[in-house]
């Protein structure tokens, strides 16, 4: 039970030093927890946020201690408004890193995802679909 513990506090230690990334959406991604709920938009909003998490995780595992929290949107030039704010680690540094840029794989993987479009979005989109510096954008933090 000691070594368990230990180990366990090692690597939540490690954890804690890796690359940081973040997203702002216009889309929303609320973490609802209900993958089988009698309300849609719940299930909706839990879709989205399902979606987000398994592109990303299709570099590797993630990590978050949050769920996404709406925020004004004035990253986005959109001060008027609110956007979703999610930040998560990744168990293996530079998984991201494309020619140069450290999120670049990430930026790739999102364009034309497609997402649930007209729930809690203060925005009409045009297409269902992420599109980068338009309905998302990806920052970090080292």
């Amino acid at each position: 039970m000691g070594r368990a513990l230990l180990f366990v506090g090692l690597f939540l230690r490690l954890l804690n030093k890796l690359m940081l990334y973040c997203l702002y959406t216009l889309v929303d991604i609320t973490a609802t927890g209900q993958h089988r709920s009698g309300d849609k938009l719940e299930r909706n909003q839990q879709q989205n946020f399902d979606t987000v998490t398994q592109t990303i995780q299709l570099s590797g595992n993630m990590y978050y201690e949050y769920t996404p929290k709406k925020i004004k949107a004035d990253i986005l030039g959109r001060p008027e408004i609110y956007c979703w704010y999610f930040e998560w680690r990744m168990e293996i540094e530079e998984l991201f890193t494309k020619d140069g840029d450290s999120i670049g794989k990430l930026k790739d993987s999102f364009e034309f995802v497609p997402f649930i479009a007209g729930l809690t979005e203060q925005v009409e989109f045009e297409k269902p679909f992420f599109k980068l510096g338009q309905n998302i954008i990806f920052d970090f933090k080292q």
